[in-house]
């Protein structure tokens, strides 16, 4: 009895300590470069020998590989949006423009490839943190050009930052501020993670770097997602004096920073007749017509641009062609017109598991049963969604690899505890047995 019981604290502690091949966690620290950065993009040569490409197909293998090899099950969420693929895909022979479907269809699957191989390539604790290290240290780096190329400058169209990070979803001020704002808990996990003064200077300074440049965007949708994320901050934290204290000196950092500019741009969140507020209505308006025409799968991927003359009754008459291929301006209006109930019920069930799963994380480190730093991890995510869910209410941001890649790092920090857990378990119940 004894002897089987050591042999499977052995065996759980060789899962613990594993890792995937050094050149699979390499493709993939690549692939992240290339995706937020477009290296092919900045320097062409690279994007004419197709290298992206063949890391998207060296993953897909690597992928492959591991889950024939039975090491990684798939999770709840996994299956969901292996799910939802299978929708994108369906639609393609119900939308009215058919290719802007498959456009959709292709798209996410090459942003699942890399969801999947977060979720597999990802398997201890080390690894993951230096992915968490890479990811935030591009941010701080893309935070630093937002910085340095500030000049405001503003139009009869508002605010123009005139700033690119040469991703497609980093496109102009908005993306860039979700961005930085659902990135910034992650920082400063690795901040208070570090042990070193050198590591410590770095990360700290990079958080202040991801929050100037929210404030930097002038994006009322970063403004909302900051204020957002800080109240969820207090309301969960278990320490509320220092939660209470950090968003004091957020806000003193604000103060001292913003604009005149910045403020008269933000007061505009509360004019919701008017401007840009009023087109985001007629859109969302626009949105729930298609929905209830097609209330099961939707109108099919990026055919709501396609099909807003049609729905867009609520704008002029003679400028509804104009709106033609326009976004609708929120994540949750996308899935509802374009993906329907099936997409609610599909990516609504995926979000729920990620909180539930950062919950269970939460309580397992509460009682002991997993490292704290997982635990910390686990509020630092919380912190990512609600600053990722609250501006995504306001753009159009389905496609970003955002809601697929945090998802990933929910599945990778869930796993991690369960194993920990299990083999503390494992590890008592041999302890207990010898004492016998």
């Amino acid at each position: 009895m004894s002897e089987s019981r050591g042999g499977n604290v052995d065996q759980m502690g060789l899962r613990m300590r594993q890792s995937a091949p050094r050149i699979a966690v390499a493709v993939l620290y690549v692939h992240l470069m290339f995706e937020y950065l477009r290296i092919h993009q900045i320097f062409p040569i690279i994007g004419n020998l197709k290298i992206q490409t063949a890391l998207t197909a060296a993953l897909i293998f690597i992928v492959m590989t591991q889950t024939g090899k039975g090491g990684v099950r798939l999770a709840r969420q996994s299956w969901l949006l292996l799910g939802f693929l299978g929708l994108t895909a369906f639609t393609i022979l119900v939308a009215t423009n058919n290719f802007y479907a498959y456009q959709f269809t292709y798209g996410l699957t090459l942003t699942l490839a890399g969801f999947f191989a977060i979720t597999h390539i990802l398997q201890n604790e080390r690894d993951l943190n230096r992915f968490l290290s890479l990811l935030a240290g591009i941010h701080i780096y893309l935070a630093g050009r937002v910085i340095l190329h500030y000049k405001p400058s503003f139009s009869r169209s508002g605010y123009l930052t005139g700033f690119s990070a040469g991703s497609n979803f980093l496109g102009d001020e908005n993306d860039v501020a979700l961005a930085m704002i659902l990135i910034l808990p992650l920082a400063v996990y690795l901040f208070r993670q570090s042990r070193s003064l050198r590591a410590r200077l770095f990360w700290g300074a990079g958080s202040v770097a991801i929050f100037l440049a929210v404030l930097f965007t002038f994006s009322r949708g970063g403004f909302v997602g900051l204020v957002a994320m800080m109240i969820y901050w207090v309301a969960t934290s278990r320490s509320k004096a220092k939660a209470i204290g950090g968003v004091i000196l957020a806000g003193a950092l604000v103060f001292a920073v913003a604009s005149p500019q910045y403020w008269a741009r933000v007061e505009t969140v509360t004019d919701i007749e008017s401007g840009t507020a009023q087109k985001r209505r007629n859109y969302w308006a626009a949105a729930r017509r298609m929905f209830y025409d097609s209330p099961i799968w939707g109108v099919g991927g990026n055919n709501f641009g396609v099909l807003v003359p049609d729905y867009g009754i609520d704008f002029e008459p003679e400028r509804r062609r104009t709106h033609w291929g326009r976004a609708s301006h929120s994540m949750y209006f996308d899935i509802l017109a374009e993906f329907g109930l099936l997409g609610v019920m599909l990516i609504g069930s995926a979000l729920l598991w990620n909180f539930r799963d950062l919950r269970h994380v939460i309580r397992l480190t509460k009682r002991g049963a997993c490292s704290a730093s997982i635990g910390e991890l686990a509020n630092s995510l919380r912190l990512s969604w609600v600053g990722f869910l609250v501006p995504a209410a306001f753009l159009s941001v389905l496609q970003y690899p955002h809601l697929y890649y945090l998802t990933a790092l929910t599945v990778v920090a869930h796993r991690l505890a369960i194993t920990e857990s299990a083999g503390m378990e494992i590890a008592h119940a041999g302890v207990l047995e010898k004492v016998r």
